[in-house]
């Protein structure tokens, strides 16, 4: 048996948890030579006392823990507290229900990292084992060894936003270069991105609503202080998102109406980008685009990007600017020829020469793209252990507070550690406690045999309140998972969500995830194991193909719905687009899973990869950075003044020609050499429709890549 009754050593992480409790307890602010004093564990000498508890203080509030400074009376100027009301969750009125399909939703939409987790320690744990029953899945620990349902790209800068959002602060960031103070009006998730809307007072000309790429935004953001604005009346968060680049001047006088044919290969995404309103399908799944293009660089690098899938029919001006861009970017490359100078044409540079704070939207067409998912970021330097076992104590005490007592290995198992680790941390914890340190004071931890049992424990018996980022990443994931087709939108889930609303402040937040034709087919495959035959449209096919799938999994990566499965074709497991399946039919014969699969299935990125991948090395223009940046693997580097290199993976020459050319003159291939050529190939191919001109070009060129 275990019984620790006073306290025996006095490390970092036994500090930090004395300086918690004491700060908790006390109805004053206390001076640092008061918590030198009194919390065990600081030097004795002044400035290494001082310096010592500078990096515990840096290291609670990069755990989300609110260090209150405050103005005394006294020497020392200042003195710190911590509010039981700014520490502690408000009572959610959650139940069990409620908690569950909160945990099911951080299991199924991955957002990176482990905040998700954290905040459901604070709620009470992870995902109950019966729960993963009812969905017909399994989990190991915390942390569900399943194929989530979505993967979103998390960004340190979304929990701040999340935060100001609630708070109502004003947000200041730097943005294209420019510093920035806005006030955030709402933040939402379509097509491949995080989205802030928002009212920017240091806009050109004067405060106006504009739409920032959150992905984009080059500092860590600041808030303001709270309740600073009100909310306009009948804001439409969703109707303000201008992703397309020359929407910024779709509404002047005089701005000309596009008009372009796009093939079926690609027919899904545009109507995904423009929006319904501006298309109309014709009976071979082509489509018909009219919309204004303010912008006409923008309007012809995106359907520059598009290659042989489109063509503008009208007017002739924008056609013969399209066409232009063909010419050059068709020209055979000269053996070696050197980059070609900074162009300052496409989207990126665009938005560079103007000024304008428009998002951008990624490459149209891209069947891969870097990990959208990051893991957590790291506290400051300094503070990586003793923040993160301090974060899990704080868990673990919470935990033992709520249930009393508990099995080792249970509490082992539910934290993602070792029992002798567990046993290790208790010791410690036993030994914590406040002034002047009498057992009983102290935090009473008792181990017996394979049992923890726990007292005094009255000031983890709440729960902690959420950081900006666990905050987020809950009401995202809750959000993303609602929006999941065949959801059921008025559960449990949906309940869960209003509660956490209400105790912590609405923030506009939408999660748009598109909804193709036929995936609820697929889904409905996954969910019985059933064979299926696929109408596919491959992206350089000029017909739809015939493959035999056995579906393993529908998950949403990065902005786009893909089919994972074992293609009898192929003889392989192999990736496909949900947006480019034209037929489902189901054999009504079932298959058994190849479990050797789930590490590769497993991958957060969108791209499988495969045996008839390569690797190809690219140098290209830096104004076009941020369209590379969704698809390079490893770190860009420089090649030369304005230009960068990267490494791409390549296993669909159609979709490489299309980012070549997306990327804008003076881009080339370096290796292998096989593929230097094609981007001028896809250009020429898609000159040849041009050409065509009497028959309207609706079908891409028999002989396809």
């Amino acid at each position: 048996m275990l019984a620790v009754a006073s306290p025996v050593r006095t490390d970092r992480l036994e500090r930090m948890t004395n300086l918690v409790l004491v700060l908790l307890e006390t109805n004053r602010p206390l001076t640092l030579r008061e918590i030198a004093a009194s919390v065990a564990g600081y030097p004795a000498d002044r400035s290494a006392a001082r310096q010592a508890f500078e990096r515990d203080k840096r290291a609670l509030r990069d755990l989300g823990i609110p260090l209150s400074v405050e103005q005394v009376e006294t020497e020392d100027q200042l003195g710190y507290r911590i509010h039981p009301d700014e520490y502690y969750l408000p009572d959610l009125h959650l139940e069990e229900a409620d908690e569950q399909a909160l945990a099911f939703a951080i299991a199924a939409v991955q957002l990176g990292g482990g905040a998700g987790w954290d905040a459901l320690a604070k709620l009470g744990g992870p995902v109950s084992e019966a729960a993963f029953g009812r969905a017909g899945l399994t989990s190991h620990g915390v942390a569900p060894e399943f194929a989530p349902v979505a993967v979103l790209p998390s960004l340190p800068a979304l929990g701040p936003i999340h935060g100001a959002l609630r708070a109502r602060a004003v947000l200041r960031f730097d943005y294209h270069g420019r510093h920035r103070e806005v006030e955030p009006y709402g933040l939402a998730f379509r097509g491949a991105a995080w989205y802030l809307v928002g009212r920017d007072l240091t806009a050109s000309g004067g405060p106006a609503i504009r739409t920032f790429r959150v992905d984009r935004i080059e500092t860590e953001p600041s808030t303001g202080e709270r309740a600073s604005f009100d909310l306009p009346a009948g804001f439409d968060l969703r109707g303000e998102i201008r992703l397309l680049p020359w929407e910024v001047t779709s509404g002047e006088d005089g701005v000309p109406i596009a008009r372009l044919v796009v093939d079926a290969r690609l027919a899904r995404q545009v109507t995904t980008q423009v929006g319904t309103d501006a298309v109309v399908t014709g009976e071979d799944g082509s489509i018909t685009v009219s919309l204004p293009a303010g912008d006409e660089q923008a309007f012809v690098s995106w359907v520059v990007g598009l290659g042989d899938t489109a063509v503008v029919t009208g007017p002739p001006r924008l056609r013969q600017a399209v066409v232009r861009r063909l010419q050059e970017l068709g020209a055979p490359p000269a053996p070696g020829a050197a980059p070609a100078d900074r162009r300052t044409q496409g989207t990126a540079s665009a938005a560079q020469e103007s000024g304008e704070d428009v998002a951008r939207f990624p490459a149209a067409s891209s069947p891969i793209a870097a990990g959208g998912s990051s893991a957590r970021r790291a506290p400051a330097s300094g503070n990586v252990v003793a923040g993160e076992r301090l974060r899990r104590l704080l868990a673990i005490l919470a935990h033992l507070a709520r249930v009393g007592e508990a099995d080792i290995s249970e509490v082992a198992s539910r934290f993602s550690m070792s029992a002798e680790e567990l046993v290790v941390e208790l010791e410690l914890a036993a030994c914590c406690g406040l002034p002047p340190y009498t057992p009983d004071q102290l935090i009473e931890l008792i181990v017996d045999g394979e049992r923890v049992t726990a007292h005094q424990l009255r000031e983890f018996g709440r729960p902690r309140r959420f950081t900006p980022e666990e905050g987020f990443v809950l009401a995202a994931a809750a959000r993303a998972l609602i929006s999941v087709p065949g959801a059921d939108e008025d559960g449990s889930l949906a309940a869960a969500l209003s509660k956490l609303e209400v105790a912590l402040g609405a923030a506009r937040l939408a999660v748009d995830l598109d909804r193709p034709e036929h995936l609820p087919a697929l889904q409905s495959a996954v969910r019985g194991h059933e064979r299926v035959e696929l109408g596919y449209f491959s992206s350089s096919a000029g017909s739809p193909g015939s493959r035999q799938v056995d579906p393993y999994q529908v998950v949403l990566r990065e902005g786009l719905w893909y089919l994972d499965g074992w293609c009898h074709h192929a003889g392989g497991l192999r990736r496909f687009q949900v947006d480019r399946v034209q037929s489902v039919r189901p054999f009504g014969e079932q298959f058994e899973r190849r479990e050797e699969l789930a590490d590769e299935l497993a991958r957060p990125g969108a791209y499988l990869g495969g045996p008839d991948a390569v690797e190809a090395r690219i140098v290209f223009p830096a104004a076009s950075g941020l369209v590379a940046e969704q698809v390079v693997t490893g770190a860009t580097e420089a090649a030369g003044p304005g230009f960068l290199t990267a490494r791409v993976l390549v296993s669909d020459e159609g979709w490489f020609g299309r980012l070549l050319l997306r990327l804008g003159p003076g881009t080339r291939v370096e290796s292998p050499p096989r593929l230097r050529d094609a981007g001028g190939s896809m250009a020429r191919r898609a000159l040849k429709r041009y050409e065509s001109e009497g028959d309207g070009a609706t079908s891409p060129p028999s002989d396809a890549i």
